[in-house]
């Protein structure tokens, strides 16, 4: 358990469940049913995210408020888009006078041309409702996540994550769960059982305290750090949900490797770093990915050299690339930027843009990246054997490993055609494993996804060995 958070005035007394989903036409209606008898669940909102099936007409049809991304836009992405509609919602229904709103109380004289009693604006409207994320694929178990309601509504706890029990099919083999537990372990000093849960009771004062959201799958880790680092009461509960995991075959490891990817962009956006805890050097995995004891990104200090932790007024210490990087500036806050060195931020800013990034550099990733030399950044980005334009935050890691190594490593790859971005990151985190072994039942030349998978499961290997 992690250190009670602020307390507030108000807890809030209803609970609106978010369904990001996905192509789950068979199992979505289950789960709506299985979630309103949660005590406390007076809405449902389903996200469908890009389905090609019957998933939008069945959640209507089980009288959810349903909302469609035309096309699949990632976890986060339906989050985000679930919980503003809960709040459009609850705009709604204090413009309609809320459920005490009473013809007689509010009629108006009637005079001609008058259209005689109009709702009103509740000013004194309750606390907003807090937000249990499901996912869709849990059916009739998903009323088990009702341990998570009491402990917000009734508790005190700010976020309640699931622990869920073992699940029946799961293939993975733990590299993502322990990248992420670490990874929140540094950062935070608490250490998550289950880093990745997805089902999570969470107050809307705390949902708002962790915008903006880690992209993807990246989530659940930036949602767990943001909310420690923000002062909130972070609590692990046992509940008896079930859904369909992920297997070991080329799917499944495809989506344990786009996972790890993402976590390591939610870890690469971390602010707030404590010294890392004592392990042993046997415990510490071959594959570990960056930020890791000797990556250059976000590089913890040690015990012995830990420097103290930041005081409430201090800048927020941010990641950066490269290792000969002018440590005052490493670790120097946005906040404390004087008139001209914002411009010279902004400068900078424009500077990178014309690297090969699709968006826009935040002031955040802008000075994460330090002193780098943009000119010769893009140089060795445009080198690598890839196809597509990175994410901001993929160039602020990209920029703390050995890009020349990187592209050795793409173009030996026995691959026809070039790597997406995302399969890059991917592979620069596994930069220090060997060349993966391509089992019989694969035929070179590879596609790029069937390599990155194999990369990562080596990386697997070299652990467990």
């Amino acid at each position: 358990m992690s250190a009670a958070g602020p307390l507030t005035a108000h807890r809030p007394e209803r609970v609106a469940v978010v369904i990001p989903a996905k192509n789950e036409a068979e199992r979505i209606e289950a789960t709506i049913a299985s979630a309103r008898g949660i005590p406390g669940v007076d809405l449902v909102v389903v996200v469908d995210d890009g389905s090609s099936d019957a998933t939008s007409a069945v959640a209507m049809g089980a009288d959810a408020l349903v909302v469609r991304h035309k096309t699949n836009r990632g976890k986060a992405a339906a989050m985000a888009t679930g919980a503003q509609m809960v709040a459009i919602q609850e705009g709604a229904e204090r413009a309609d006078g809320g459920e005490d709103f009473s013809e007689e109380l509010h009629a108006e004289p009637r005079s001609p041309g008058h259209t005689g009693p109009l709702p009103v604006i509740d000013d004194r409207a309750s606390e907003p409702r807090a937000l249990l994320f499901l996912d869709a694929d849990m059916g009739e178990s998903a009323a088990a996540a009702q341990p998570l309601v009491e402990a917000v509504l009734g508790e005190g706890v700010d976020m309640a994550i699931a622990l869920l029990p073992p699940q029946s099919g799961a293939g993975g083999m733990g590299v993502v769960v322990r990248t992420a537990r670490r990874g929140i372990l540094r950062a935070t000093g608490w250490e998550a059982t289950q880093p990745l849960s997805g089902t999570r009771c969470i107050t809307r004062e705390t949902w708002d305290a962790c915008q903006p959201l880690a992209p993807g799958w990246g989530v659940e880790t930036s949602l767990t750090i943001d909310a420690l680092t923000a002062g909130f009461w972070v609590k692990e509960i046992p509940a008896d949900l079930h859904h369909r995991a992920t297997g070991n075959d080329l799917r499944g490891r495809l989506h344990r490797a786009a996972q790890l990817r993402d976590v390591l962009r939610a870890l690469a956006r971390t602010r707030h770093l404590s010294p890392e805890p004592e392990e042993d050097a046997e415990e510490t995995p071959a594959a570990l990915p960056a930020p890791a004891e000797e990556q250059e990104v976000a590089a913890a200090p040690s015990p012995s050299e830990a420097a103290p932790a930041p005081s409430a007024g201090d800048p927020a210490p941010l990641p950066v690339g490269g290792a000969d990087h002018d440590e005052a500036k490493v670790w120097a806050g946005l906040a404390d930027l004087d008139e001209p060195d914002a411009e010279l931020a902004e400068q900078r800013r424009l500077t990178l843009a014309d690297l090969p990034v699709d968006g826009e550099f935040s002031d955040d990733e802008t000075r994460a990246l330090g002193d780098v030399d943009p000119a010769e950044l893009d140089a060795l980005l445009r080198a690598l054997k890839v196809e597509g334009d990175f994410a901001p935050d993929d160039v602020v890691y990209l920029a703390g490993t050995d890009l020349e190594q990187l592209a050795e490593r793409l173009d030996a790859a026995p691959v026809e055609g070039r790597f997406e971005p995302a399969h890059a990151v991917i592979i620069a985190s596994h930069l220090q494993v060997g060349e993966p072994q391509i089992p019989a039942s694969l035929t070179a030349p590879l596609t790029p996804e069937e390599y990155t998978s194999l990369v990562v499961h080596a990386a697997v290997d070299a652990e467990n060995s």
